[in-house]
């Protein structure tokens, strides 16, 4: 499967149903992501899909095909990132 995150394609070879997050951080190796509590709650693991913030510990990788993914890792490519 592909995804794109922070504007590059990747090929991912977990499993559809893998959280987001286990592949930003094991499979693609962006650590500023982060694993809280693992269902939803404290918001570590927040990414934006399509601009929208989302869980991304509770959303399979599956479900973000065709969408673009942006972590924290892209915020220092940006103007606030530079302040």
């Amino acid at each position: 499967m592909e995804v794109t995150i922070n504007g590059k394609r990747h090929q991912v070879t977990m499993a559809d149903d893998t959280p987001l997050l286990w592949v930003i951080r094991d499979e693609l190796g962006m650590t500023g992501t982060k694993y809280g509590c693992g269902i939803a709650q404290c918001g570590a693991c927040t990414v934006l899909i399509d601009g929208q913030a989302t869980r991304s510990c509770v959303t399979p990788v599956g479900s973000v095909a065709g969408q673009q993914v942006t972590t924290i890792e892209a915020i220092s490519d940006d103007a606030v990132g530079r302040r």
